[in-house]
């Protein structure tokens, strides 16, 4: 086998075009006095419907590929590939259509030109986009494992790659010793293009596999990070010093005005953009004008030849991620180039690869031994790294994914004659096949939904006397904070019963490709960009502060995607193994009891973790103050608690945690026992039993010491009474704690009741004391065991 050159195998043709060529077409109907053959020229060589008609094709290909896919998890991106191949030459192409309007309209090089011109400006502001919405911070912050895979993933396959083509070029020469050696160009194209992992692909990947935020996700995007980065170093110094004597000194001035372009985007951009973030108001979008002029530079970037993609992605690296600015740019232009733009590039360039060249030579070979060598040079050092070997398998997978930037890289050198018609096409196939296979392996190898599984049970009742409670508390907004500090107050934390307190300020993340976790404890110096952050860090670490060796405070902020941020919450409670997660209610009343603010998206959150939680959960629904600070001398007044307890783990798992309560001698804590008129026909069942010795316990531990402990026990038939008795008592209480009682059904207190219930996730009492139907005006918190 051999490696041809690709100036020795291009056809070139002569083609002709009419200058000025016609934007619009002469119509449906011919003018009578034009012959057949102008108007046929005139109507197909005019560029405005030739452009909507293959914009109108490629989206109707795009999502019908997509319709039928789509539903068996297929990513939108293969859609788009397909729908490139199929109205390609080898496929509709091929059909005889009549007067060849087809060929004419789509591939013709008139077409090609017209929409490749719009598809590589979508392109240069793909890169853009994404660059923006990379944060380059997070090489400093890059862990042993993600960095180590990162770098061998591209340094184990160059070497087994070059390695594979200098043993077919020396065996070339042996068959033909007086050819002069040379390595093709396309070859080099081929396995750099395998060898490297382009951080924008791997990031549509796993936000397609919903993968982004888990543990997986944010070690494979690390390590792509750190691929990808090294991977620029490493061509940028090829570039100046492998070539020939005669390129070499273009290579060395080409290399001079790209430092000088870096330099004057990080030292004059770089300052100009931190001035425009500080010249907008906390909360407020920045400037229109200030999105025009950067905009414009950005277009400007890639004007000159060297910097057609270079010059944009430079420049949006040195933007600041997230909000105000990289936000604002995201959500300004993201749709308009991820679903316009894109999808016509992927498509236009996969249109132009005609199968019908594709050749099984040496190319091929080169091509699945580089494959394979990066899949094991990622996998080697993930196992090196005590990475589960299903894990391991899958970072693998993720790590030799290709995408749109590959596609972008062939179709360059491609427009440029440096590759032929059959390694374009063999390249396409091979970003077809690694995409696809990726997704697929990747979903069937790594499972989020046993994630917790085989984990120890971790609640409240397993939390020994005298030891410390670990305790996880969301906060979604800075209005959450007081009444979350207030009800840490009411559990009563001393020094024999210290509170282990985690506050985790979820920010959603916008205008920024990772996601981000920042331990205050371990990161000194919070971001600018988050300064409600900083906010909650300080009320939190006050209460630190003043309670000292009661209550240890370990601050969190991480900047998530909503629909995602239940996993880091859970994640962060299994790492910290907590025994309780406090979750602030989706709604929020004024004091007169209207509705103030309702948020779906934390409802939604509140609802995920209550699902999959490792711990315990409690539901804070806060309608009325809690008192203040008891330790100041003004709130030396007696504090009401009443527990409605009707039997069952979540019941049960609520009064251990009011136990903790009776400590503090200004409490008052009233448990409210409802039980059922008649026993089950069968006699005490197991869950019977474990109530009534929980009461027991409960009694006999919280009597004399100076607490104030009463016990109330009542009777009810249905979920009418139940009703009756909270109505007498919703006002003389500041704060009921309930149990959810998720997996109690058919119980006779709460009968007919399950048809009202508003808000499942309060359970049916919770929801009850928190409906405008009471009028309760006192803070609730519904405790769910693990």
């Amino acid at each position: 086998m051999s490696i041809t050159p690709a100036s020795f195998l291009f056809n070139k043709s002569l083609t002709c075009v009419e200058l000025p060529p016609n934007i619009h077409s002469s119509g449906m109907w011919p003018k009578l006095d034009a012959t057949a053959a102008e108007f046929e020229f005139k109507t197909t060589s005019a560029t405005l419907p030739m452009l909507q008609k293959k914009m109108l094709m490629t989206f109707l290909a795009t999502q019908l590929f997509h319709l039928i896919l789509g539903s068996f998890g297929v990513p939108f991106f293969v859609s788009q590939m397909l729908a490139g191949f199929l109205l390609g030459p080898a496929v509709v192409g091929r059909i005889k259509f009549d007067k060849n309007w087809y060929n004419d309209w789509m591939l013709s090089l008139t077409s090609q030109d017209i929409l490749g011109t719009l598809t590589m400006f979508g392109f240069s502001m793909f890169l853009f986009l994404a660059a923006v919405k990379m944060d380059a911070s997070l090489l400093l912050k890059t862990g042993r494992k993600a960095f180590y895979t990162g770098v061998f993933s591209l340094i184990v396959p160059l070497i087994v790659g070059f390695s594979t083509v200098g043993l077919l070029e020396y065996q070339k020469a042996k068959i033909n010793p007086k050819e002069k050696k040379r390595v093709a160009s396309e070859t080099i194209f081929l396995v750099l293009s395998i060898c490297a992992t382009s951080f924008p692909v791997i990031v549509s990947l796993l936000s397609q596999l919903r993968i982004l935020t888990s543990e997986l996700g944010r070690l494979g995007l690390s390590a792509a990070l750190v691929c990808d980065m090294l991977n620029l170093i490493l061509t940028t110094i090829a570039r100046a010093f492998v070539s020939t004597p005669s390129a070499r000194k273009f290579n060395y001035k080409s290399s001079l005005v790209i430092l000088g372009y870096s330099l004057a985007c990080a030292f004059v951009a770089r300052p100009a953009l931190n001035w425009v973030i500080r010249q907008t108001p906390k909360g407020k979008p920045v400037n229109n004008g200030y999105i025009f002029v950067i905009l414009l530079l950005a277009l400007a970037s890639g004007a000159h030849k060297q910097f057609v993609l270079f010059g944009p992605f430079f420049f949006g690296l040195v933007i600041p991620s997230g909000p105000p600015l990289g936000s604002t740019l995201a959500q300004k232009y993201d749709f308009m180039v991820s679903r316009v733009f894109m999808p016509l590039f992927v498509t236009n360039c996969v249109i132009m690869a005609d199968v019908r060249e594709l050749r099984f030579d040496a190319h091929l070979l080169v091509l699945l031994v580089t494959m394979l060598a990066k899949f094991l040079g990622t996998l080697a050092p993930a196992l090196c790294c005590r990475i589960p070997i299903r894990d391991a398998l899958a970072l693998a997978f993720i790590l030799s994914c290709k995408g749109a930037v590959e596609i972008g890289g062939y179709f360059v050198i491609y427009d440029g004659q440096l590759i032929t018609d059959g390694i374009y096409a063999l390249a396409m196939l091979m970003i077809l096949f690694a995409h696809f296979s990726v997704a697929y392996a990747v979903k069937h190898l790594y499972k989020t939904s046993t994630r917790y599984a085989g984990y120890q049970q971790r609640n409240v009742l397993g939390v020994r006397p005298n030891s410390e409670l670990k305790i996880l508390s969301c906060i979604y907004k800075q209005d959450n904070v007081p009444a979350v500090i207030n009800l840490l107050d009411v559990a009563c934390p001393t020094g024999d019963n210290p509170i282990g307190l985690n506050v985790l300020h979820l920010i959603e993340m916008t205008g920024q490709d990772a996601p981000m976790l920042i331990s205050h404890r371990m990161q000194k110096k919070t971001m600018s960009s988050f300064s409600d952050s900083e906010d909650v860090l300080v009320s939190f670490l006050n209460l630190d502060r003043e309670y000292g060796d009661a209550v240890e405070v370990h601050p969190y902020t991480a900047v998530w995607p909503s629909k995602w941020m239940y996993e880091e919450i859970c994640t962060l409670a299994l790492d910290r193994l907590t025994h309780l997660i406090i979750l602030p209610f989706h709604r929020q009343w004024t004091v007169d009891g209207a509705v103030k603010s309702e948020d779906e998206t934390v409802r939604n959150i509140n609802i995920s973790v209550l699902d999959g939680s490792p711990c315990s959960v409690g539901v804070l629904v806060n309608r009325g103050p809690l008192r203040q600070n008891h330790r100041t001398e003004a709130s030396q007044s007696q504090f009401n608690v009443a527990l409605i307890f009707l039997g069952g783990e979540d019941d049960r798992e609520a009064l251990a945690l009011t136990g903790r309560m009776t400590a503090d001698p200004n409490i008052t804590l009233t448990v409210f026992h409802i039980s059922p008129t008649t026993l089950p026909e069968n006699g005490p069942n197991w869950e019977n039993i474990l109530d009534f010795e929980s009461l027991r316990k409960f009694r006999q531990n919280n009597t004399g010491n100076g607490r104030y402990v009463i016990y109330t026990e009542a009777v009810s038939e249905s979920g009418e009474q139940t009703v009756d008795m909270l109505r007498e008592i919703v006002h003389k209480y500041d704060l009921f704690v309930v149990g959810r009682r998720k997996e109690v059904k058919d119980s006779p207190q709460t009968s007919g009741l399950e048809d009202w219930s508003e808000f499942p996730e309060l359970g049916i009492v919770g929801d009850m004391l928190a409906s405008d139907d009471l009028g309760c005006r006192s803070s609730i918190l519904v405790v769910q065991n693990q």
